[in-house]
C-alpha cells in the first residue's frame, strides 16, 4: 500500500488513472463481499419464497430457481401475543450482546402460553436443556423443505421425535430461556436451510389472547 501511495504520487496523470483504476478492481472484490455479508441471505430467501401478488399463495423455489409448490397462507400464529420484534432488525441492545440480525420473529405474552405450530409437519428435534441462545425449542419439518422453529420455551412438550402436528397442538410453553429478556416466543422459518421471514407465510397479526 505505501508503495503504490509513493507511485501515485510521483507519476503522470496517464499513470495515475491507470494505478487508481487499479485499485478500485483490487479492494472492489472485498467491499462486494461485505455488501453480500449484508444482504445477500435476504436477497437469497426473496428468491426461495415470496407471495404471488396475483394468486396470494406464496411461490416456493429450490436453489436452482425451479418453482417446486406453492402453498397456502397461514392464519394460525404459533401462539397469542404481540410481536415485540421483527425479521432483519438490528437493534442497539442486540449489538451490545454480540447477537447479529434478528432471525425470526417475537411474539410476546405471559409465562406457559401455548405454543403450536403454523402449519403441518413433524417434530424433529426436542431441546429441553437450557444451553444455546435459542434456549429450550422445538423444530418441525414441513413439506417442501420448509422447517420452522420455536425458542426461548419454558418447557416444550417432549412429543415423540417424528409426531406428526397440525396447527392447534401444543408443542411446548412461552418461556424465557437462553438469549432472552423476558417471556416470548422466538419464531423462526426456513427455505433449503435459508432464513425467511415468518410473515411470508403468515395472514395478519397474531391474536392477543
Amino acid at each position: 500500500m505505501t508503495l503504490l501511495l509513493w507511485l501515485y504520487g510521483n507519476t503522470k496523470m496517464e499513470l495515475k488513472i491507470v494505478l487508481s483504476t487499479l485499485a478500485v478492481l483490487i479492494f472492489l472484490p472485498a467491499a462486494a463481499v461485505v455488501v453480500v455479508a449484508a444482504s445477500g441471505v435476504s436477497l437469497v430467501a426473496d428468491a426461495l419464497a415470496f407471495v404471488n401478488p396475483t394468486t396470494k399463495m406464496v411461490d416456493l423455489f429450490d436453489p436452482n430457481g425451479n418453482k417446486v409448490a406453492s402453498i397456502e397462507l397461514s392464519t394460525t400464529w404459533p401462539t397469542t401475543g404481540y410481536v415485540s420484534d421483527e425479521f432483519g432488525t438490528h437493534e442497539s441492545w442486540r449489538k451490545a450482546l454480540g447477537l447479529g440480525v434478528h432471525s425470526g420473529i417475537d411474539i410476546s405474552n405471559s409465562f406457559d402460553t401455548p405454543i403450536t405450530t403454523f402449519m403441518d409437519g413433524v417434530v424433529i428435534n426436542n431441546d429441553s436443556v437450557d444451553d444455546s441462545p435459542c434456549g429450550k425449542s422445538v423444530t418441525i419439518q414441513h413439506v417442501h423443505n420448509i422447517t420452522s422453529l420455536y425458542c426461548h420455551l419454558n418447557n416444550p412438550a417432549m412429543l415423540p421425535i417424528g409426531s406428526k402436528v397440525t396447527p392447534g397442538d401444543v408443542i411446548g410453553y412461552m418461556g424465557s430461556t437462553g438469549t432472552s429478556t423476558g417471556s416470548h416466543l422466538h419464531f423462526t422459518t426456513k427455505v433449503y436451510g435459508i432464513l425467511v421471514n415468518p410473515r411470508i407465510f403468515m395472514v395478519g397479526e397474531p391474536p392477543a389472547q
